[in-house]
This record gives C-alpha cells, structure tokens and sequence, in this order.
C-alpha cells in the first residue's frame, strides 16, 4: 500500500458536497457511503475547520462575476490570484476601472444592473439592493421615448401599437428589475420623470385623453396589476403603471428549462419570454385588444403548449382561434379562446379529406387528443373526423 492508498484508507469520514435548495450543502457520509447527522447551524464551520483554502463565493453571468470573502485580507489574495490565472491561463488583462475590492458595507458594488450592500437589521446584516444608476437612466430614456409617441403620435394608427410596445417594455423591466430589494422607490422616481405631467388630461389635440377609468380585459394584468390606482386609459386601452412593482424573491432558474432541451413535451412549463414579448408588442395585429390580451393569458395559462397536442409552441407555430365561432357578435373573452399549433389549427378547420390525410400523417394523436379535436369541430358544424379510416391512423 502506498502513501496515497494508506491516506485514503486511514479517513474513515468525508464531505460530499451537493447543490441544495438554499445553494451548497453537504452531508457527512462514513467509508461505506451511510449519510450521518450534521448540525445544519455548524456545518460550514466544521467545513472550514477541516481546511486551509481560502474561502469565497462566486457568482457568475457570463464574463461577468463577482467574488464574495469574509475579510480585506482574503479579498486582496483572491483578487491577485485571479488577476494572474486569468492572465497566464486566458490570456486576459482586467480592467482596473471595472475590477476592484469594495467593502459592502460602506458602499455599493454593481452587477447585473443592480447595485447592492449590507445594512444592519437587529443582530443581523442584511442586502439592500437598487437598480443601478446606469439601468435607471436607461430605463427612463426607453420609457420616455415611447411615452412620446403615444402622447403625441406622428400618426393616429400607430397609436395601439406604441402602447402595446410601451406596456411590453414595462412589464419586461419590472420583471426583471424586482429582484431589487428597494425596486418600488426606484421606479416610483422613474414613474414621476416618464409618466408624472401627464396623470390628466392629454391637451394635445392630435391625441386622444388620458382617463382614470376603464375596464382591464387582461386576466394577467388583472392579476398582477389590477389594484394599482395608477392605471390609466387612452382610448380604451390600458395603460400599465409604471410605479406599481415590488420586490420578489429572486429564484433558482430550473435546469430542465433551457434552450438546449430538445424533448419540450416532458417538461411541464415551455412558457417562452421571446413568445410572450411578441405578442404584447404585436397586440394590434388582433382583430381587437381584448383579444390581444387574453390570448397572452391564455398563453400563460397553457404553459407555451398547445392545447391538444402538449407540444411546445412557437411564435412561427401558434395560433389564437375560438373555441366557438364568432357569429354576429365577436366573443372574444378569455374562456373562448384556445392556442394551437398551426398544424391542429388546419385540422380543426379541414374539410378536404385528402388535406385531413396529410395533417393526419404529420401528427401522432392518442384518443384524447382526437376527442378534443372533434369537440373543436362539433362547434364549427364540421362533420367529426373517422381518425381510423386514414392509413397509419392508429386505432
């Protein structure tokens, strides 16, 4: 037995060390792999008692991080330590303006476009958290420069379409900038310079007025809108406070939802951002906004998916239909309304049976898929597929 082997066999205990559901935890485990009791409150200091390395957080998007160390000591070591890795080994030179050691508890470091330190609360030290001041400025000159066009648009049909784009971008920034522990301060000031003169009336001729009064025809927004007295109407439409958000906890991003998952189907959310960002800058090219607005909570409510197939839509591959056809009177609220592939969507409609044959070979339905399908088509007055007299319809 060699030296190595003799170590090896002499530790009778070790770490496994594993991703937990508060991040890095590890259990205590025997030579024959039996999990044993750690006191949860002791853990990292037996962790750190059993070591000399030097301990530090990181935290990473991209090619930008931040490396978090308990003491000035240790900060400055890291710092250096990283500065000749990255260049001996990447060949990468740092920025001196960009890279420095900021104590958080005097002052703010930035990242991701939030800036943050540690304040005192009781006995503890907790994150207080703003947008930074680069993300502020920013936010205010997109916001302003849609607010523009809607309080005085170069031309009235454009008009649906800046106030889908403004609420689309609201809602984008709100998301995710709510991760910010005082977001609520920072965009009440972004709300007074964007949106603070123009609370009443618009006196600009060319536009329509302002309204404090109207009728949310959005589940969505109602949800998480609706209790703002902030909201405001232009010709019927909603305007969403820019003021009304507050902070959320910031979550783990689930791993089996990414873009390099191919089977889409077995993943229970394939809600998209990229879908739901066309759709509300796309509202006007609904027949009507109420339309536009349920179809997005629609969207949401099936997980991205289609209703009758489960597959994974895309913007390229979904369609808004009714369940039962407009006749007369349009329906168009949210119960009414049903996303489909496009594929599903010509089925539901077909008539030919030869077109029916080739939809049919494309799609692998099970018998309650093709239930749902003749159910569409019973509201439509159409005859209800023989799934079984198509070749390679299985039965």
């Amino acid at each position: 037995m060699n030296e190595l082997d003799w170590w090896i066999a002499s530790q009778w205990e070790m770490f496994k060390i594993k991703e937990g559901k508060t991040g890095l935890e590890f259990n205590k485990t025997d030579k024959e792999g039996n999990v044993l009791t750690v006191d949860r409150t002791q853990k990292w200091n037996k962790l750190r008692a059993k070591t000399d390395l030097k301990e530090m957080y990181i935290v990473r998007y991209a090619d930008d991080f931040k490396l978090f160390c308990r003491d000035y000591a240790t900060a400055k070591k890291v710092m250096c330590a990283t500065k000749l890795w990255l260049a001996e080994n990447l060949h990468l030179q740092t920025s001196g303006e960009k890279s420095g050691i900021t104590n958080l508890r005097k002052n703010y470091t930035t990242f991701l476009g939030i800036k943050f330190k540690v304040v005192p609360k009781g006995s503890k030290w907790v994150i207080r958290s703003h947008m930074a001041d680069k993300s502020k400025a920013k936010v205010i000159k997109k916001l302003s420069d849609v607010w523009k066009d809607i309080k005085d648009p170069s031309k009235q049909s454009e008009i649906d379409r800046n106030i889908s784009l403004y609420n689309a971008k609201v809602m984008g920034m709100h998301n995710y900038y709510c991760m910010a522990t005082m977001v609520s301060a920072d965009f009440a000031e972004i709300a007074f310079k964007v949106t603070g003169k123009s609370n009443g009336m618009n006196h600009n001729n060319r536009c329509y007025p302002i309204e404090r009064q109207g009728e949310i025809t959005s589940k969505f927004i109602q949800e998480k809108y609706g209790k703002s007295k902030q909201f405001r109407w232009i010709k019927g439409r909603m305007i969403i406070p820019v003021g009304y958000v507050a902070y959320e906890y910031p979550k783990y991003k689930r791993r089996e939802v990414n873009k390099y998952v191919r089977k889409y189907s077995d993943i229970e959310n394939c809600i998209s951002y990229d879908v739901m960002k066309y759709m509300m800058e796309n509202a006007h090219l609904y027949p009507t906004l109420e339309m536009a607005d349920n179809a997005l909570s629609r969207y949401i409510a099936q997980k991205g998916k289609c209703a009758v197939t489960h597959n994974a839509l895309s913007i390229s591959d979904m369609v808004c239909v009714h369940i039962k056809p407009c006749k007369g009177e349009r329906n168009d609220t949210y119960r009414n309304l049903i996303i489909l592939s496009k594929e599903v969507s010509e089925l539901v409609g077909a008539t030919n049976p030869v077109k029916i044959g080739k939809l049919l070979k494309d799609l692998q339905l099970t018998e309650e898929m093709k239930d749902k399908i003749n159910k569409l088509r019973k509201h439509r007055e159409l005859e209800e597929i023989q799934f079984e007299d198509y070749i390679g319809t299985k039965k």
